[in-house]
């Protein structure tokens, strides 16, 4: 074999396939590492056989209860690492600029709430900055985080990897609004509940005080569609206080007070690991943005 075919082989080997060799070195199981590197179980198992194939080896010895390396395996660790580690490397050396482009994205929640009026004073602050933003689920932003597909994120909950870190960004005041239509008793109203993407334990402080809410048929994952349906047909819902009392001014809307406080945190989430220091300088524009207050009550105007 010439040398140049040798590096085209070596070329058609995603380095992807190492990462997952490591991860399964490290927690000797193909599930966690799975569920570490976000990937299916199979697709795991995949790219070890691809690997085995193109050293023509096996790597790992296969028990019931334990997964072991074999002699190839244990060759191969060092320069997995070394591989692994100098691209690394390459991409913080190409990334270690002062950025001129971000990839923003948010769950449906931080955008209404915050993000779309933030965008102004961004564009303001950063004239040269070129922005995409996103919406995303937070299992989506997850993924989309490890994968460097964007740069950061902003949700309702903290994102759960070890990799990504979380800062608080905003608290919003909660409250339990209802409307009720045609005399209907509080258990009718209840039954109509329309469930928004808060923290489990909002959530799950409503069902106490009323059980029929679990009897909901409709969930969202946008405050404007839940406010809409709660306006027009009536029912119950989780909303933010600054956003909703303007409506119970207006005689259209209940706020059950007996219910206690609930709270929504906005949070800012990113790998721990950032490749650029303009990303840095980014993060604390967020922290530290000055008219935050004044952001969120234009957001609630707006709604």
């Amino acid at each position: 074999m010439n040398y140049l075919s040798t590096q085209q082989q070596a070329l058609s080997m995603d380095v992807r396939f190492l990462v997952t060799f490591l991860e399964v070195v490290k927690t000797r199981h193909f599930g966690k590492t799975a569920e570490n590197l976000y990937l299916t179980p199979s697709a795991v198992s995949a790219r070890i056989k691809q690997l085995e194939e193109y050293f023509n080896s096996p790597l790992f010895i296969r028990n019931r209860n334990s997964i072991q390396l074999t002699v190839a395996g244990q060759k191969l660790v060092p320069f997995a690492e070394t591989l692994a580690a100098t691209l690394n490397d390459a991409v913080k050396a190409i990334n270690n600029f002062n950025v001129q482009h971000i990839a923003l994205a948010g769950t449906p929640n931080a955008w209404e709430l915050y993000l779309s009026n933030a965008l102004n004073c961004i564009s303001e602050y950063f004239p040269a900055l070129t922005v995409r933003a996103e919406i995303m689920t937070n299992e989506l932003l997850l993924r989309q985080l490890h994968n460097r597909t964007i740069d950061l994120a902003v949700v309702s909950e903290p994102l759960k990897s070890d990799q990504i870190e979380t800062l608080p960004l905003l608290t919003v005041p909660l409250g339990l609004y209802i409307k009720q239509v045609g005399g209907e008793d509080i258990d009718s109203t209840a039954k109509r509940y329309i469930s928004l993407d808060w923290h489990g334990k909002a959530c799950d402080e409503v069902e106490k005080l009323f059980p029929k809410t679990k009897e909901a048929k409709f969930n969202t994952s946008s405050i404007r569609i839940a406010l809409d349906l709660l306006l027009t047909q009536g029912g119950m819902a989780l909303l933010p206080v600054s956003i909703a009392e303007e409506y119970v001014t207006k005689g259209l809307l209940t706020k059950v007070d007996d219910c206690g406080d609930f709270s929504c945190s906005l949070n800012v989430a990113f790998l721990k690991e950032v490749n650029h220091v303009g990303l840095t300088e980014f993060i604390e524009f967020l922290l530290n943005l000055p008219k935050q207050d004044e952001i969120l009550s234009i957001a609630v105007n707006q709604s």
